[in-house]
């Protein structure tokens, strides 16, 4: 039986030939190697890279704590292992697990950091896709009721519309079932509206963001959409909200507290009122939402953020589902309490920083 000969082409062969990514670097993270399948996830020419500091190959908000504590961790020998977000040569990203490792060689040769990647991109976008199917199964789970929702509206305009089409309708009839068939064409419209909303599958874009600026667009779209003006809505004042900045998606978490402050307009009286506090305490956001309207039956508290379920008539039942959904994107948790005739109280808690502690803070 041949003996294979280990040696230093079979070394660089196998380097080469393996389906990982490896990046040398000195001790000072300059670039002193890539093999041919680093070079090509991240879209430059072979060789290109050496002599490039490797933070080049980090996104640009990560190179100023990230790159720093990976390789604090790898100098002292513990190493790093997880999931980053690269930087293409074309300013694309690529996903990829990360592992590095410290290489003490002989003599003068010094120290080298030895960088692993395996490209998990197809894997991400794997689990976007399961997350989009989770939610259409749920929605199957609930035919039923979006058939009951669109069967009521459509049955009021044929049968309207069969009034109409007889004989002898008198003028005042025929204004009266006008108006019916028109609103509830618009309630049919409502419906399917909503229902697209709930069932569309949007990334969360997180940015930097502070409570005022999500009360200020809460507060911008309820004012423009209300007949009834702010009064009933009591916001806290901007100076006794915390400005540090916490990270989310601007658009989704507005319009998850409009659902609620919405909800509970719909659950209080004319004299009533729903009243929004906001503060940061231990790394978490907190949100709260309490208004003084008609409270939840204890019977109804398991069921609240079900689609489609609701009290009251003529009302969707939408709102708190899509407010839950949002939150929970955003890996947060939402809880509501209400008593009859009490009041109710909907708490949201979202973490401040979803980014974990070695992209933001100085090892």
């Amino acid at each position: 039986m041949d003996t294979v000969i280990w040696s230093k082409s079979l070394s660089s062969r196998l380097i080469e030939v393996i389906k990982t990514g490896i990046i040398l670097t000195d001790a000072k993270g300059e670039i002193r190697f890539t093999n041919n399948l680093a070079a090509e996830l991240l879209g430059y020419p072979k060789g290109y890279l050496v002599g490039t500091p490797v933070d080049i190959l980090f996104q640009p908000d990560d190179r100023a704590i990230l790159v720093p504590n990976i390789m604090k961790l790898t100098r002292g020998r513990a190493g790093f292992e997880g999931e980053v977000l690269l930087r293409k040569e074309d300013a694309g990203r690529l996903f990829v697990k990360l592992s590095t490792a410290l290489y003490k060689g002989e003599g003068a040769r010094g120290e080298l950091i030895i960088l692993t990647l395996q490209d998990i991109t197809r894997l991400k976008k794997i689990e976007k896709e399961a997350l989009g199917s989770e939610r259409f199964a749920g929605l199957g789970r609930i035919t039923d009721q979006i058939s009951h929702q669109i069967r009521n509206p459509i049955v009021s305009i044929g049968g309207f519309a069969l009034r109409l089409a007889k004989d002898h309708v008198s003028q005042d009839e025929y204004a009266n079932y006008s108006k019916i068939i028109h609103s509830e064409a618009k309630r049919l419209e409502y419906i399917i509206d909503r229902l697209a909303e709930f069932t569309q599958v949007h990334p969360v874009h997180y940015v930097p963001l502070t409570l005022a600026d999500i009360f200020e667009r809460v507060k911008n779209v309820l004012e423009a959409s209300s007949e009834e003006g702010p009064p009933r809505i009591k916001f806290p004042n901007e100076k006794d909200l915390p400005d540090e900045t916490l990270f989310g998606d601007p658009l989704p978490l507005a319009r998850a507290v409009q659902c609620i402050v919405q909800n509970g307009l719909e659950a209080t009286s004319v004299d009533g009122e729903v009243v929004l506090t906001g503060d940061i305490r231990d790394n978490q956001v907190l949100i709260r939402v309490e208004d003084n309207g008609e409270g939840i039956l204890p019977e109804h508290l398991a069921f609240v953020f079900d689609p489609f379920f609701t009290t009251k008539f003529n009302y969707l039942g939408l709102g708190l589902t899509m407010a839950k959904r949002i939150v929970q994107e955003h890996k947060g948790h939402i809880e509501i309490n209400g008593v009859p005739k009490g009041g109710t109280s909907v708490k949201v808690t979202l973490p401040r920083e979803r980014r974990r502690e070695i992209r933001t803070k100085l090892l």
